[in-house]
């Protein structure tokens, strides 16, 4: 039996086809991040870095594991619909494997998949349901927030015509309207309960991608959507605080809209690159600078955030990862 030579150009093909859109976000990100360091010197980011007050730090270190404890609560809510004996521990674990999954993926898509892991007893179907649900209600928050801060920049700041923006604002209202009146019907509710039933044999995971949304209300989703608003206000605090911790002195009013507006530009730019880093960093540096921040520190505060919010998690779940594959 032949076996074909080894060829380099080969494993580069093989390679390029499984994992090319990973590197190239990985190199559009360090791109952007390699550009910012040199526009800004790298020893004016380490000079910035030094004078860190610790005391602010220690604050935006809470907010963070704020953070991570209020997607917890969150996850365990709705883990609770499929499987109401499940273990707190076994749900965290679930939660930091996703992480990583979700850093280091195209899309955080790697996420609906890897939160199913530790949970053995729960279908893969299920897990990318709730997973969805649980994005949602964050996602509803950003957008609902970040849009009104995004009209008051429109109006205060950036002078756009009357008109314009209150055409933008009465569309924005008739969209939120239709969809809490959607949200707070019981009619919408039973019509889930029966729409499972409506799709032929051949759509048989598609049903099962539908079976939790039939065990959806209204004072579920409104808890939920509150423990996402909290999550929402918890990020921009910790951003705003780690902001103060290099400047102290600047307006938090004006902060608190310009690290919403960094949290609202970041999710409505596709996925580009792993953990939007980078374009989290761009958007810093342009809303915190329109408000008196330097573009040092800017930068320094959201790679500060990457780091307590994603980076950190995602090694956490890296390390139940490992010990699942081992056990």
């Amino acid at each position: 039996m032949k076996t074909e030579p080894f060829k380099l150009s080969n494993l580069f093909t093989e390679l390029s086809k499984k994992y090319g859109f990973d590197l190239l976000k990985i190199f559009v990100g360090a791109g952007l991040i390699i550009y910012l360091i040199q526009k800004l010197s790298i020893r004016e980011i380490l000079l910035s870095l030094s004078t860190i007050n610790l005391f602010y730090f220690s604050i935006a270190i809470f907010f963070s594991v704020l953070n991570v404890y209020l997607q917890f609560l969150r996850w365990r809510m709705l883990l609770k619909i499929e499987a109401p004996e499940l273990d707190n521990f076994s749900i965290f674990k679930s939660l930091l494997i996703g992480f990583s999954g979700g850093t280091f993926t195209p899309a955080r898509s790697g996420e609906y998949f890897l939160r199913k892991l530790p949970l053995k007893d729960l279908k893969l179907s299920s897990i990318i349901t709730l997973t969805f649900i649980d994005k949602m209600m964050l996602l509803l928050n950003v957008i609902f927030w970040g849009s009104l801060v995004s009209f008051g920049m429109m109006i205060f700041y950036y002078q756009v015509d009357f008109y314009v923006t209150a055409s933008l604002f009465i569309l924005f209202i008739t969209f939120f309207s239709a969809l809490f009146m959607m949200i707070y019907s019981k009619r919408f509710y039973n019509y889930l309960k029966e729409i499972k039933q409506r799709f032929n044999i051949k759509f048989e995971f598609l049903k099962k991608l539908l079976e939790p949304l039939a065990d959806l209300n209204n004072q579920l989703i409104s808890r939920l959507i509150l423990l996402a608003l909290l999550n929402l206000l918890v990020i921009v605090l910790e951003f705003v605080v780690i902001i103060l911790s290099f400047e102290n002195g600047l307006n938090i009013g004006l902060l608190l809209v310009a690290a919403m507006m960094v949290y609202f530009s970041k999710t409505l730019i596709p996925s580009i690159t792993l953990g939007e880093i980078g374009i989290r960093e761009s958007a810093a540096i342009y809303f915190f600078g329109l408000f008196g921040c330097s573009e040092v520190i800017a930068f320094n505060s959201s790679m500060m955030l990457f780091f307590l919010n994603l980076l950190l998690p995602s090694v956490a779940g890296l390390y139940f990862l490992f010990r699942l594959k081992r056990a």
